[in-house]
């Protein structure tokens, strides 16, 4: 069987399985091996057993294969009495024969052909049989003959179900003609992380697992046991997965015969795995074995090229493989390859240092250089990599450049292992802190778990006495405490520190980045200088050394502008930043601009657009294994403005998880904002105010003092007055306005005089509660984000329905309709006034008191009540004691009683 997974994030395609077979009678389930085919077997027979229905399952294994009609034992074998006893002795006998409980000849093929289909049709008469085929790869011919007979013939008696590989026989062989096929797709990345997270695995490496497995189920719940077995990896981790994936690779390779494996091995090594390079290495049975490959499920031969599905299979072929094969088979490659430096790339792979020619470390070098030139830095880094090493160790500088491509490239292994071979070679203390910079820079935003990183380059350059390489270990020190600790001081010094020996090292580059991130530090901390700060540096120099957006101040100035809702400037400086035609620009540079362009157009209303930008930045960090939390955060600020609040609430929980594991404080606030906001607008009332609680103590720890850099506080004040907290909602609606007004934040303005309409509403002060609503749609409209107008739109919808204006109330939720139907993006308050299920009676309760009344009616008490909404017990016995008022009840009986007679819960 190849189920290896369980089936629980397979339920749309058990649900389909299930439906086909109720349609049409026969289905096959088709799919390579490992891609879970007898885990959706076992799902669909489950729930047909479930309705009270029979079951019975046809299986073989590698060591019944020359038994003769083993599959047809599962059959007999359960066969009831009744449905026997109305075969004839001829077919009664072929059972016996089959079950081994007689001997003698072996019963004629016709005869176990019609005892099949007589079996079939006699127990399809008594009952509602499911008839499951798995494993037919292992089934002999003898056993497939005499079933695909019966099965054909006796469609409509009984359902047939059958697990079939691309390589095995075809469906309207086993089934009869009509028979539905379904192919089982790989995982998509959601579903591998489902189950990655169930081993305990970070998310970081549940992506690169998914990666590699190419999203096969098996593989991939094959590497995460492994892995946990192992003791569970590090967040940042960088060990082969392929041993991991050893048990099932050699199960796929068992039924392959030798020359296949060998030009398995020919197409895993090759540099360039075009399908004409293949055959001239591995000679004239290539097309038979790369065909005999592809039909179980290893390759895909596409547009002249061979390609791995599952990238950790092209590893594990070669870990299987002994040492002189893999030199024959670079050998052979290095003779068959047309570009020079893939020539060299297969020829010192094949020799060891001690055989490598002269020109031959100069030849890797050369080809370093044009892979760098082109912008393929990670395939630079492969080539220093294999120079370095075919050098002895002896010239450390190439281990540093080496470092440095894989830095450009996002490769934080390929880093590591540069690293690693430095510590063993007679490096300087400068040629050490430029690759442990490189390592750090790799990280992205797992960097914050790299502060040790930092501070031994920062040691390193001290010793080697180099201002510039000093400046840079503090300037990745900031960032780094920045990502973990906010703008905390010991952030700020490190900052300033590099500021200085940036001037001392007259580089203008590292003055300019340095002095950028001192303005981000201090804008954080509520300073009001961080602007000329950032003047200073876009002046000093826009970009870095190697042209590194991370670096440049430019970068700093499209977040400033972001945050003070200067939309359209951000999205020209963003568009100035972009890399020009036919320029690729650095991985994690294209990262940063398309997860910055997600952000803008989101809060510009183009959600359509976001979302189609997120899945692209999703993919991408998927493919260079970098942090997840920021582009899941992206991508839930997409879905608010252009998918669903559920999706968006999903990606802000990833996020969360994401970042946490990889001490970015900052992203971690940043997600649990949008999971508290997603909340309050699908009315969890409990869980936002739980999240945004959260992000006000991180907030506090992080020392972040600008309200526009996590605006949750007009949030936290609406899910207070929600709970019925108006006093705490009150306070945090005044301590946020007077340091927005202080800074000039008009964003964050607008949300609070959102935040405040609700708190006088509640109040009943409705004239001041309408002209704050006013002001806070004139303040968006100026400033260019529909969807808040939509959202202010809502609130006054809902003040205008309590203030018992229905009229009015439907207009503002008409426009406010209009507005998240125009961008787009889904309404953001899914509970419409006037369509309540709430009954007539409570009309008049404040949302606050039809969520204590829904609480109630659940059965719970005062205590529970405040500890779920997040107030003390008298606030909730003194909103009961408005309730009772305003229903005309006297206790909880008599309220209980007054909802379960109009058959309504309150709350919804």
């Amino acid at each position: 069987m190849d189920g290896g997974i369980a089936v629980t994030t397979r339920h749309p395609l058990v649900a389909q399985v299930c439906g086909e077979l109720r349609q049409a009678g026969a289905v096959a389930v088709v799919g390579p091996t490992g891609f879970g085919k007898s885990a959706v077997l076992d799902a669909v027979c489950t729930a047909w057993q479930a309705a009270g229905d029979p079951v019975v399952r046809l299986s073989s294994a590698p060591a019944d294969a020359h038994v003769p009609y083993v599959p047809l034992v599962d059959l007999f074998a359960v066969c009831p009495a009744e449905v026997r006893g109305e075969l004839s002795e001829p077919q009664r006998s072929a059972i016996d024969w089959v079950l081994r409980h007689v001997t003698g000849p072996e019963p004629d093929p016709t005869t176990l052909r019609v005892t099949v289909l007589s079996c079939l049709q006699a127990w399809g008469r008594k009952a509602r049989l499911l008839l499951a085929a798995d494993d037919l790869h292992w089934w002999g011919p003898g056993s497939l003959d005499v079933f695909g007979f019966a099965a054909r013939r006796s469609r409509g008696s009984v359902s047939l179900l059958a697990a079939l590989r691309p390589d095995g026989p075809p469906s309207h062989d086993v089934l009869g003609g009509g028979a539905v096929e379904i192919a089982v797709p790989t995982l998509t990345p959601q579903e591998s992380t489902a189950v990655v997270r169930s081993f305990g695995i970070p998310l970081r490496i549940a992506s690169r697992i998914h990666m590699a497995a190419g999203g096969n189920p098996r593989l991939v719940a094959d590497i995460a046991a492994g892995l946990a077995r192992a003791g569970g990896p590090a967040v940042l981790d960088t060990q082969p997965l392929a041993p991991h994936a050893r048990k099932a690779l050699r199960a796929w390779l068992a039924g392959l015969a030798a020359p296949v494996h060998w030009v398995l091995l020919v197409a895993a090594l090759a540099a360039d795995p075009s399908l004409d390079a293949v055959r001239r290495a591995a000679g004239p049975a290539t097309d038979a074995a790369l065909a005999a490959a592809e039909a179980a499920g290893l390759i895909h031969v596409a547009d002249g090229a061979v390609g791995f599905p599952a990238p950790v299979v092209r590893e594990g072929l070669v870990a299987e493989a002994s040492g002189e094969a893999v030199r024959q088979a670079h050998l052979a490659l290095a003779e068959a390859m047309a570009g020079p430096d893939d020539r060299t790339w297969h020829e010192a792979s094949a020799l060891a240092p001690a055989e490598i020619r002269a020109p031959l470390v100069p030849a890797l070098v050369s080809a370093a250089t044009a892979a760098r030139d082109r912008d393929d830095h990670a395939r630079a880094a492969e080539f220093g990599l294999l120079a370095a090493d075919r050098a002895g160790g002896t010239e450390p500088g190439l281990l540093v450049a080496a470092a440095r491509d894989a830095a450009a490239a996002g490769r934080f292994d390929l880093a590591c292992a540069a690293l690693d071979q430095l510590a063993r070679s007679p490096a300087r203390p400068v040629d050490h802190a430029r690759a442990r910079l490189a390592v750090v820079d790799a990280a992205g935003r797992g960097a914050a778990l790299l502060a040790h990183v930092a501070a031994q380059a920062l040691a390193d350059a001290t010793a080697a006495d180099e201002p510039a390489l000093v400046s840079a270990a503090h300037l990745r020190l900031a960032r780094s405490m920045r990502m973990s600790q906010g703008c905390c001081a010991e952030a700020l010094a490190h900052a300033r520190d590099a500021v200085e020996w940036a001037e001392q090292a007259e580089d203008p580059a590292a003055y300019a980045a340095a002095l950028a991130l001192t303005a981000q530090i201090e804008r954080g901390r509520g300073s009001s200088d961080h602007a000329e700060k950032l003047r200073l540096a876009l002046r000093a120099g826009t970009a870095a050394a190697g042209g590194r957006l991370t670096d440049d101040p430019r970068r700093v100035a499209v977040g400033f502008t972001r945050l003070d809702d200067r939309l359209d400037e951000a999205r020209r400086l963003l568009d100035e930043l972009r890399p020009a035609a036919g320029e690729a620009g650095c991985p994690a540079d294209q990262l940063w601009l398309l997860g910055s362009s997600v952000r803008i157009r989101a809060h510009s209303g183009e959600g359509q657009v976001a979302c189609e930008e997120a899945r692209r930045l999703m993919v991408m960090a998927r493919d260079l294994g970098t942090s997840p939390g920021p582009p899941w955060y992206a991508a839930a600020t997409a879905e608010l403005a252009g998918g669903t609040l559920e999706q968006a609430l999903t990606y802000a929980e990833l996020g969360l998880a994401a970042s946490e594991e990889e001490g970015d404080t900052v992203f971690a606030a940043r997600c649990l904002h949008l999971s508290g906001m997603t909340r309050l607008l699908l009315r969890d009332t409990g869980g936002a105010l739980a999240d945004l609680l959260r992000v006000r103590d991180l907030v506090q720890d992080l020392a972040v003092a600008d309200p526009a850099e996590i605006r949750y506080e007009a949030d936290l004040a609406e899910a207070l007055v929600a709970a019925g907290n108006l006093e705490a909602a009150t306070r945090t609606v005044a301590g946020a306005r007077f340091r927005a007004v202080e800074l000039g934040r008009r964003g964050v303005l607008a949300s609070l005089d959102r935040a405040e309409a609700l708190c006088r509403a509640t109040a009943g002060e409705f004239g001041a509660a309408e002209g704050l609503l006013v002001r806070a749609l004139g303040a968006f409209e100026r400033l260019g984000h529909p969807l808040e107008c939509g959202r202010v739109l809502l609130t006054h919808s809902s003040v205008e329905q309590r203030r018992r204006r229905p009229a009015r109330s439907r207009e503002l939720r008409a426009a406010a309709e209009a507005v998240f139907h125009k961008a787009g993006a889904p309404l953001w308050e899914p509970d419409q006034p006037g369509r309540t299920s709430a009954p007539a009676g409570l009309a008049g309760l404040t949302d606050a008191e039809k969520r204590i009344t829904e609480l109630v009616t659940a059965g719970h008490g005062n205590r529970d009540i405040a500890a779920a909404l997040y107030v003390s017990v008298k606030t909730v016995e003194a909103a009961l004691t408005r309730i009772y008022r305003k229903l005309d009840v006297r206790s909880r009986i008599q309220l209980v009683a007054l909802v379960h007679k109009d058959g309504h819960q309150p709350g919804r």
